[in-house]
């Protein structure tokens, strides 16, 4: 038997008072003239049921009102009333779990101080809530006199009860990330320039800057008669001054989001494109820089949360609680109007040009063979530094344009022909880079009749900072002077790094004219063949300071240089694809003091990247360890050994990037070196295991475990003291915003499209933390550790059992590719999910579901995975990390779902990014490419690398993939699985190390796939 309860209604009191209804509603309102008696009758029967039919109701029956309400302040010209919508959600769920009603107030159009104090008199409301504005002290005044409970939203100057937001770091986060971008002339324009709130945010302002040693900027004050076509002075006539000035501001911080709108809009009439001329960024928290185009990247809190709060502390206010003022700090929403951070922007590269190295320099060409005038990428480069700016051939004052070119590993040799007058001038170029020097051969043959030829080069050396090319202005340059000395051409340059550079240019004849910059010869008509040989030769004495010298010293681990691999294929396009990414793999080893070791990628990353190295040296480990080892070496004599906020050093830490030139190694960016990525810690402990494995080389561990136990401390320390996950947030004042591999500031989203901001716990980053773990738990056992192995493998099943149940998103069978700083997950399909399969850390029961998930058209182009679902709002084929492919990921991808089992999806995915090599020039996988499915060819990105480290060491190990083939020393075990259709037709794979001093051949034909030379005492193992 059940109950039905319903509220009292008001015929229900005037049955139980015996009156009409008329009457009850008369006395409940006050209205009407009725005896002590009746109206005493009425009252009663109300409280007796309960009754509250209205606001007047409850106050006569109960003394309040239940309802709070907000006073909206009068808006500005073209606002709408953003921020109180944001806040409503959350007002209305306090409200509820107080059984309260919200009540909004609105005094536009009216004397707002008579509005109030109606309000306060009639009762409708037991409190107010008022959001900042220039009615606010007035309002306070009002309030306090009528003592009617109030909270500020947005104002702890007074000593109210306040939900502030802290002003101070907001200007403070918004001034550095403009300055992050290679911003130096910042202006800050308000609204209200006298206003409390402007002056809070005024002072940090101008305290960051001068942390920076920049000079904060304001606009100049005009009167109205100055505006054009009379209008008054507003935000949109402050802006025009300011960008309209000879030496306009490239950033302007702006205290309201209208205001940066107006800025927008003027910008846009004035013809400057925002963000790529201008950057503007809002300091108000509002809903309405989404509505903007571009949309406004804005400093925000969590609106909802503050209405919350607001309403949850004045009903307490009400209700005699104790009450304390809230104070938030706040979080940058970066979105279009501030553009893409210098630290990732990258010139236009045409993959097409001829890229040439010889040990630590790297000459980058047109494909005419010149080094083009007013170039953002060409030229010869040397530890981060432009050298050679200005490099260009001439033929009677025609630049020449080649019949063809040839490229190699460190020559380029190119072919021209010029006419005049029925004289035809054939010319072969051969030029060599070497380390320090490019020596160009010229020798050239006419045919017809006598003719003359001028023959000349124009030459410069810029000495640019590798990140002045990328968008960081230099806060200060040093000095450069040009002369002749013993018949060479030189130009010096003393940076303020105190190194002093040099290039020289000679030749072996002598020039009919010699000018700066320009020099000229004469082929004469009866020189019918001739040679001209010029010599460029630089000096850049940079050195390569250490932090951990003893590795050098105890390094006793050195396998010896084996013989090069021989890899020979039938069938196209797999033996061009398979040499050309051998060819270039090795054509980026450079030695930084421990071996030859992968540099990261040509022309933007010619440095030793720590991720970018271990993942390449993993990509290689079947075939040659020894690029392992060396790159491990290089890692521990990099380890960081103490507390160094601004280049994000920790003891144990691992680096993430070493950079040699004058902006760097002078401080003017934190990457001299820089430790700001979360994810190289564990994998140098997964390459130093794997190996160990690979090589059974007991000696290499037991030299690096030191720096192991050093990177095991930190990683443990780094975890979540219950969750075990970890997470990464900037400490220094510069560096990544983002620091796991997907490190440009966009990539990091929302299933909505949200922007998400530090700290954030990345999957993938998880997955690498539980290999760590596992591998090293492996070694303690191999060495009779059981206590630090069991320690070691609980905390992994710890981490492994946290992660797959806070990030599977069930209805996509994928895992989320982060959680915030709440634990809220980004709940958006990405590549990660499938980098988890490679780790290890995916719960066994998943892994079917999520290898279906990876092969989905949304997440697999055709060509390879996409970094992003194409369903994602955010989706972008062209973007950096936002639906582009990238073949390390696809390879790391493909190699879990090998391990996993799932052997035909591996097989597909490495056939697939294979093929995708044989449409870009070479045969060679560039960076990064376009995620557009693969009904049409893949295309480039526009700022990729090429060649580049880890996308040369894709196609090496979707060969292992491929085949199928491990090598465990440790077990003298070699596994073999070949695909039973042998895609890649008859091949041959010859020298492949076993140990230092064996090696074995792999043979595929019709009949099967065979190894050779494996010694008596190996196990071959097929699949």
């Amino acid at each position: 038997m059940s109950q039905t309860f319903r509220r009292a209604r008001i015929g229900d009191v005037a049955k139980l008072a015996g009156v009409s209804t008329a009457t009850v509603s008369y006395v409940l309102n006050n209205r009407g003239h009725f005896s002590t008696e009746t109206i005493e009758k009425v009252r009663e029967a109300a409280r007796a049921l309960n009754y509250s039919p209205n606001i007047r109701g409850r106050i006569l029956v109960r003394g309040l009102s239940e309802s709070i309400g907000i006073l909206l302040p009068p808006l500005r010209k073209g606002q709408s009333p953003g921020i109180f919508a944001a806040l409503m959600p959350g007002l209305i769920t306090a409200c509820q779990e107080s059984n309260y009603q919200i009540i909004v107030l609105s005094g536009s159009g009216l004397d707002s101080s008579d509005y109030l104090q109606q309000v306060g008199l009639s009762g409708r409301a037991d409190g107010l809530i008022l959001l900042n504005g220039p009615d606010l002290a007035q309002n306070r005044e009002i309030l306090s006199r009528h003592r009617i409970p109030f909270v500020v939203f947005g104002d702890s100057h007074h000593d109210d009860f306040s939900y502030d937001v802290d002003l101070e770091t907001a200007a403070r986060m918004a001034t550095m990330y403009l300055i992050g971008l290679g911003h130096r002339h910042i202006t800050f324009l308000a609204s209200d320039s006298l206003s409390w709130q402007t002056q809070r945010y005024r002072m940090a302002f101008e305290e960051t800057m001068a942390e920076f040693h920049l000079t904060p900027e304001y606009p100049y004050r005009h009167s109205p008669e100055d505006c054009p076509n009379g209008t008054s002075l507003g935000d949109y006539q402050r802006a025009y001054d300011v960008l309209t000035q000879p030496n306009p501001p490239t950033a302007l911080l702006v205290t309201t989001s209208y205001g940066a709108r107006e800025v927008v809009r003027c910008a846009q009439d004035l013809g400057m494109h925002v963000p790529r001329r201008l950057s503007v960024m809002s300091l108000e928290p509002t809903w309405e820089s989404q509505d903007t185009h571009p949309s406004l990247s804005t400093v925000e809190i969590n609106l909802r949360e503050a209405g919350y709060q607001l309403a949850r502390m004045l009903i307490s206010l009400i209700q005699g609680k104790h009450v304390t003022s809230q104070r938030v700090t706040p979080q940058l929403n970066i979105r279009q109007s501030t553009g893409v951070p210098a630290v990732f922007q990258t010139p236009t590269t045409d993959i097409s040009e001829p890229v040439l190295k010889s040990g630590s320099a790297f000459a980058l060409f047109s494909t005419q063979g010149h080094v083009e005038i007013h170039s953002k990428r060409h030229g010869i480069y040397s530890f981060d530094t432009r050298l050679l700016s200005v490099y260009q051939w001439r033929i009677q004052d025609e630049v020449l344009n080649p019949l063809a070119f040839d490229v190699r590993e460190n020559v380029l040799i190119i072919r021209y022909a010029a006419s005049q007058d029925g004289s035809t001038l054939v010319l072969k170029r051969h030029l060599t880079l070497y380390d320090d020097h490019l020596h160009d051969q010229w020798a050239w043959e006419y045919y017809g009749s006598p003719t003359s030829w001028a023959l000349s080069v124009s030459m410069d050396a810029d000495f640019t900072d590798i990140f002045e090319l990328r968008g960081i202005s230099k806060a200060e340059a040093g000095l450069k002077s040009k002369f002749f000395k013993d018949g060479q051409y030189v130009i010096e340059y003393m940076g303020i790094d105190k190194v002093t550079r040099q290039v020289r240019m000679a030749a072996n004849r002598n020039p009919l004219e010699a000018q700066e910059g320009k020099w000229q010869w004469r082929i004469d008509p009866w020189e019918k063949q001739g040679e001209l040989t010029v010599s460029i030769r630089w000096i850049n004495p940079v050195k390569i300071v250490v932090s951990n010298a003893a590795v050098s010293t105890r390094r006793q681990s050195s396998l010896p240089s084996p013989p090069s691999l021989v890899f020979s294929f039938q069938d196209y396009p797999w033996n061009q694809v398979i040499r050309r990414a051998y060819q270039d793999y090795h054509q980026l080893l450079t030695d930084f003091g421990q071996g030859p070791v992968p540099m990261a990628g040509l022309p933007w990353f010619a440095t030793f990247f720590g991720r970018d190295a271990i993942i390449a040296s993993y990509q290689y480990l079947l075939w040659n360890p020894q690029i392992a080892v060396n790159t491990l070496y290089t890692l521990a004599q990099w380890q960081g050994q103490e507390e160094d906020p601004d280049h994000e050093e920790e003891a144990g830490k691992m680096v993430h990037e070493v950079r040699l030139g004058e902006m760097a190694q002078s401080g003017q960016v934190p990457f001299s070196r820089y430790y700001g990525s979360v994810d190289v810690t564990p994998l140098f402990l997964i390459l130093l295991v794997e190996t160990w494995k690979r090589t059974g080389d007991d000696q290499l561990i037991a030299d690096l475990w030191p720096e192991a136990e050093k990177a095991l401390s930190w990683l443990i320390a780094s975890q979540d003291v219950h969750s075990g996950l970890f997470s990464f947030k900037n400490h220094g004042n510069q560096g990544l915003i983002i620091q796991s591999w997907k490190d440009s500031f966009d990539s990091m989203v929302y299933g909505s499209g949200e922007h998400a901001q530090p700290p954030l716990a990345v999957s993938e980053v998880q997955g690498y933390a539980y290999r760590a773990l596992s591998l090293c738990a492996q070694y303690y056992l191999y060495i009779g550790r059981e206590d630090k192995a069991r320690e070691l493998k609980n905390r992994a099943t710890h981490l492994k059992r946290h992660f797959n149940k806070r990030y599977w998103v069930e209805e996509g069978s994928y895992y989320a590719l982060a959680l915030d700083s709440s634990g809220r997950p980004l709940d958006v399909l990405t590549s990660d999910t499938g980098q988890c399969l490679w780790s290890g850390i995916v719960r066994t029961s998943r892994i079917r579901a999520l290898a279906h998930t990876i092969m989905t058209p949304q997440l697999f182009s055709g060509w390879g995975i996409r970094t992003l679902s194409s369903d994602a709002v955010t989706y972008d084929p062209y973007s950096y990390h936002r639906g582009s492919v990238w073949p390390h990921d696809t390879a790391l991808i493909a190699k879990g779902l090998a391990q996993s089992g799932m052997w035909n999806e591996a097989r597909v995915l490495a056939r697939s990014l294979l093929a995708a090599a044989s449409h870009f020039p070479y045969y060679r996988l560039p960076e990064l490419f376009s995620g557009e499915h693969s009904t049409s060819v893949p295309y480039p990105y526009k700022g990729a690398c090429s060649p580049q480290a880890w996308a040369a060491g894709a196609p090496l190990l979707l060969l292992q993939i491929i085949l199928g083939m491990d090598i465990d020393a440790t077990r003298h075990l070699i596994t073999l699985r070949p695909e039973p259709e042998g895609s890649l037709g008859s091949f041959s794979i010859h020298n492949i190390p076993l140990t230092g001093e064996e090696f074995v051949s792999v043979e595929a034909n019709s009949k099967g796939v065979v190894i050779d030379h494996v010694p008596d005492h190996w196990t071959v193992k097929k699949g």
